[in-house]
């Protein structure tokens, strides 16, 4: 792995999320008239906060309809469920119809999940450039839990950070439920892979990853390194409270 790492701290969220999206909207200007800009987002609270705001303050920054939108991973729940992580993006962007439909690509959650995760890779496969293997996205919006995993990798999973499939079926070992995530080696085929990461519960975990710790291999977001690409962590004060910079 070669890719560029890089830590950035932030006051609050709301700082982070600002500065995430100026870089959505500074690379997205790079991408040429007749292309697209693929970005993959996760759920959960951290990116809401960013969802909401391109949807108030970059109506008319970004070249919405040269934007396509996907997913790192889904619940394998109804596109209304309240843990869907679509709807949450829908409730917080996409409903302000900013994004055509045609180019959001969300997973179906509410579908056998081992077809959904082949029907996927197939749909990634015809809509991205395909290097070394797996579909290459611009940027890949991550998020960590605070037992390190992410996407919907996790520590009982770490298979599917080396399986050759590029989207996958994982478990939360928590509460069973079945998910479907872009498996580790797709993450790593990205351009560029940005963490957003909040909460004095997951500085310790931070301090193992950026200290290269034994016990940072068991940790899921330990192994997402670019092969080409770079890598971002974006970390509020309190996830970032143990780091020596």
């Amino acid at each position: 792995m070669n890719s560029l790492r890089t830590i950035n701290i932030f006051k609050d969220i709301d700082t982070m999320s600002l500065a995430v999206a100026e870089l959505i909207k500074q690379r997205s200007c790079l991408v040429q008239e007749s292309e697209f800009f693929n970005i993959a987002v996760s759920g959960g609270n951290t990116p809401m906060r960013l969802f909401q705001l391109l949807g108030q303050n970059y109506s008319q920054q970004l070249n919405w309809e040269r934007i396509r939108l996907f997913w790192v991973d889904e619940r394998c729940v109804e596109p209304t469920h309240k843990e869907s992580n679509y709807g949450m993006t829908y409730q917080n962007l996409l409903q302000k119809k900013l994004i055509p439909e045609t180019n959001v690509f969300r997973m179906h959650g509410e579908a056998n999940a081992s077809s959904e995760a082949q029907r996927y890779e197939h749909l990634l496969r015809d809509k991205l450039t395909v290097s070394n293997g797996f579909p290459v996205f611009d940027l890949i919006l991550l998020g960590m839990g605070d037992d390190g995993h992410t996407a919907s990798i996790f520590p009982p999973n770490l298979e599917l950070l080396d399986t050759d499939a590029a989207v996958s079926v994982g478990t939360n070992p928590y509460s069973l439920q079945q998910r479907i995530t872009l498996t580790g080696k797709t993450i790593n085929a990205a351009k560029h892979v940005l963490f957003m990461i909040t909460g004095n519960n997951k500085a310790l975990i931070m301090k193992h990853i950026m200290t290269n710790s034994p016990e940072a291999l068991n940790y899921p977001a330990n192994y997402i390194q670019p092969i080409a690409g770079n890598l971002d962590f974006f970390l509020d004060e309190p996830a970032a409270s143990q780091l020596v910079l």
